[in-house]
């Protein structure tokens, strides 16, 4: 079957670092897009050095740089400026995580850019967002998500960075309708999305939840362990139980398959003793007796899995939205398929400033000059590179 690739054609051009700005590009390079990520020369960015480092590499640099194309370019230098213009010229789309202000610092800022590069789309993802009184604050998804009361019913580290990932999936769902616009009406867009917006749009559930009852810090919601039927529970092996029993009858063929139709008013009952009988319940059996007594009785029950249980598991397999590559490192695919088919960026992973030579003569921006008189201008990877400061990082932490 024919990999889809719907935006092929279409170049973007990435100066994100971390993980929500490359997972956004990695996302529309599954789709068909051309992605040349820009990076900084000597380390590059730091998914590369994102522990473990498995041979060299990181497995989140792998899972994020699969596909794309790597130039390494010195924003500090004017000739590297230059560069990033001339592949502006001829790309369709511009990402960049700078904090407000620093695209304008840089001689970018996206109202000079819209004038020069009138089809030009611009998705600026940040922390907090173009204005407001915490638009140059620092911050991370834990804090964004803390802002965004998204950690309220849990009082817990979250174990999904669900403000980088939202916020990258919104970006490019933004950037898409942006595309689709300009195809209407011929001009770009300036997006300006935040990973707090995100956080805030994701806890929709909690929104919902506090509208006529306002909770505090550390008080469950119906979804976060407040209701007995839903929720995770230690089987008598110690492993841990996901029981989402959350329809009547669901429920009812949970209690009838225990033997156990005293706890079907237990479903929705507000106090800990509910919850503790279900407890008890499910502490009586192993966590293999409950998967066979359940077997075929299709309630909504499932083990809680390490990620490596979960990679091996038949329906994640079957799915293929993760796999192994080449170098025995994890591959991600578009999280849908299109026609029966998942999209893919390609398998191969760049080195740091591996294509810079090459997409330069591409756009004709060499000016006649060596691969040394380039570094000097800023523009290629430095020698050491990457590889070489890993390993002063790694020898100094030892």
């Amino acid at each position: 079957m024919t990999t889809p690739a719907p935006l092929r054609g279409l170049t973007v051009i990435d100066l994100t670092r971390h993980l929500p700005g490359p997972l956004a590009a990695r996302l529309l390079a599954d789709l068909g897009a051309r992605v040349i990520k820009v990076e900084e020369p000597r380390a590059g960015d730091p998914v590369r050095a994102a522990p473990p480092l498995l041979g060299g590499q990181s497995p989140l640099g792998t899972l994020l740089l699969a596909g794309v194309e790597s130039v390494a370019l010195d924003l500090k230098q004017p000739a590297a400026l230059e560069v990033v213009a001339g592949l502006l010229a001829r790309a369709d789309v511009l990402l960049e995580s700078f904090r407000p202000g620093t695209l304008e610092r840089l001689g970018l800022a996206p109202a000079a850019l819209r004038q020069r590069f009138p089809r030009l789309i611009i998705c600026s993802l940040t922390g907090w967002g173009q204005e407001g009184p915490f638009a140059g604050k620092a911050g991370h998804d834990l804090t964004y998500q803390a802002i965004a009361g998204a950690l309220a019913p849990t009082a817990a580290v979250p174990a999904v960075p669900v403000a980088d990932v939202v916020g990258a999936w919104s970006a490019v769902a933004a950037v898409l309708a942006a595309l689709y616009g300009r195809e209407r009406d011929g001009g770009g867009t300036w997006v300006d999305q935040a990973l707090l917006d995100a956080a805030v749009h994701a806890n929709v559930a909690g929104w919902a939840a506090e509208a006529g009852n306002p909770k505090e810090v550390g008080e469950p919601l119906p979804l976060t362990g407040a209701l007995p039927c839903y929720g995770l529970y230690r089987t008598k092996d110690g492993a841990l139980l996901a029981v989402a029993a959350l329809e009547p009858h669901f429920w009812r063929r949970l209690c009838d398959a225990a033997d156990r139709r005293d706890l079907r008013g237990a479903q929705y009952a507000s106090g800990r003793r509910a919850r503790k009988k279900v407890a008890r319940l499910i502490g009586s059996r192993t966590r293999a007796a409950w998967l066979a007594l359940l077997a075929d009785r299709d309630v909504p029950v499932e083990p809680v899995l390490a990620a490596g249980e979960a990679l091996a598991h038949p329906q994640v397999a079957v799915r293929e939205v993760l796999r192994r590559g080449a170098d025995g490192l994890p591959r991600l695919g578009f999280p849908a398929r299109l026609d029966g088919g998942r999209p893919r960026a390609g398998e191969r992973v760049p080195e740091l400033g591996e294509d810079t030579l090459q997409v330069i003569a591409e756009h004709g921006l060499a000016g006649g000059r060596s691969a040394r008189e380039l570094r000097a201008a800023g523009i290629g990877r430095r020698p050491g590179g990457v590889r070489g400061w890993l390993a002063r990082m790694l020898m100094r932490r030892g």
